[in-house]
């Protein structure tokens, strides 16, 4: 009985050992979380990074279980880093909790940090999962923060030989990105790259490459932290994938996809998965999709006739991150506009004479030339007030002016009989 009641208790040990690790997934996408905050925890079948439920395919395990973040203080030169592939040094689990749907993981960085990885579907669209990073000064004196993240991609069916993209955006705190996602991204390890490092780069490849990303957050004081979100996803081809993105309003993304389709047929459009890593929050301005911002026009006089212009409200807007233009968007009114305020399709609100005095707040949306799916709206408050009229006052009688207009015309008849 003894024995037996030992045995019960050991089986009963072993699930609460195994959820310190998690596959979680929103039916799209699954996602394995180890209690660190990186990907691919070992102790869970089947194992998971970043799987496409709809084919089945994993982005990431493959080939090495090659997923890791690190984080370091660059004032006093220490760091730590954690990965499936590359080992642990210097982090260390505080706290990991899951459901279904979500996970979270927070781990202490030497005594330093303590980094939370909250990870949850995203509200935007069932093709990605956000992680919202919490990076929190734990010491007593200021650091200076820097966190790198490094994923190889291995892409169902040319496992070992993708495309690879990386764009970086404008953030400033994006300090460092290369295609080496075998990196065990400690911050302050250098990283040559595989084929490139800090550019720009669409369809790289064929190569068995991924990407790894690194960033300064600048100096976090005592008890002060910094915050910002992960993306980690999948679509059944690029098209797909930058619908997502821009859902999800990526500042700096990795894509990662097969380089043939039917292996031996060359292809570049993602099919049947395209793999997706990015970045938000970090201070950029979303690359992917439409951004329709909202306006509001000085007060303006409504003329006598004809129109006047009020705004142009695409000075404002953009699409994957260009100024918006009637090359690249098609605009049109949302709603009844009031009568005599219009827009036309270059932006511009004209006030005409018809308009009556008052405030009003009117919307517009924009939609992609290119992904007519892909739209936004945004509202334009206006001001429009009535014209002053000036209305000729009356000269008395006697008056010195009408005097002196009645000599003036007195002066004109004479001369007209002298000629």
């Amino acid at each position: 009985m003894k024995l037996g009641k030992l045995l019960a208790g050991m089986v009963v040990a072993v699930p609460a050992i195994v959820l310190a690790q998690a596959n979680i997934e929103n039916g799209t996408l699954r996602v394995g979380v180890r209690n660190d905050g990186s990907l691919m925890p070992q102790e869970i079948s089947p194992l998971t990074g970043i799987t496409y439920l709809t084919s089945g395919a994993d982005g990431l395990t493959p080939g090495c279980f090659c997923e890791a973040w690190g984080v370091a203080d660059a004032l006093s030169n220490t760091s730590g880093y954690t990965g499936a592939d590359v080992g642990i040094q210097g982090i260390t689990s505080e706290s990991f909790s899951a459901t279904a749907t979500t996970a979270t993981a927070v781990a202490n960085a030497f005594n330093t940090f303590r980094v939370t990885h909250a990870f949850a579907p995203s509200s935007a669209t069932s093709n990605i999962y956000e992680v919202k990073v919490t990076i929190e000064n734990i010491s007593s004196a200021p650091v200076e923060a820097l966190y790198g993240r490094a994923m190889d991609w291995d892409v169902f069916p040319t496992q070992f030989s993708e495309y690879t993209t990386i764009q970086r955006g404008s953030s400033t705190a994006l300090v460092f990105s290369s295609d080496n996602g075998f990196h065990n991204a400690d911050p302050l390890n250098p990283d040559a790259g595989i084929l490139f490092t800090n550019q720009d780069i669409e369809d790289s490849g064929p190569e068995d490459h991924g990407a790894h990303f690194r960033f300064n957050f600048g100096t976090i004081a005592p008890g002060a932290k910094v915050e910002f979100t992960i993306g980690y996803g999948a679509a059944g081809n690029q098209v797909d994938a930058l619908a997502a993105l821009a859902a999800f309003g990526a500042e700096a993304y990795s894509l990662g996809k097969p380089s043939q389709n039917p292996p031996g047929t060359p292809s570049t459009d993602g099919t049947p998965n395209t793999f997706i890593f990015a970045f938000k929050g970090i201070g950029g301005v979303q690359l992917i999709g439409v951004d329709a911002v909202n306006d509001t026009a000085p007060a303006i006089t409504r003329p006598s006739s004809g129109t006047v212009t009020a705004v142009n409200v695409l000075a404002n807007d953009t699409v994957d991150a260009a100024p918006a233009t009637t090359s690249n968007v098609a605009l049109t009114p949302v709603g009844t506009w009031p009568t005599g305020i219009t827009v036309t399709p270059d932006g511009n609100v004209l006030i005409g004479a018809a308009a009556t005095p008052g405030a009003y707040t009117v919307s517009y949306q924009i939609c992609s030339t290119v992904q007519a799916t892909q739209c936004d709206t945004a509202t334009v408050t206006l001001e429009v007030t009535a014209p002053v009229v000036v209305v000729p006052k009356a000269v008395p009688v006697g008056h010195p002016l009408a005097l002196a207009g009645l000599g003036l015309l007195l002066v004109g008849l004479a001369r007209r009989k002298l000629v």
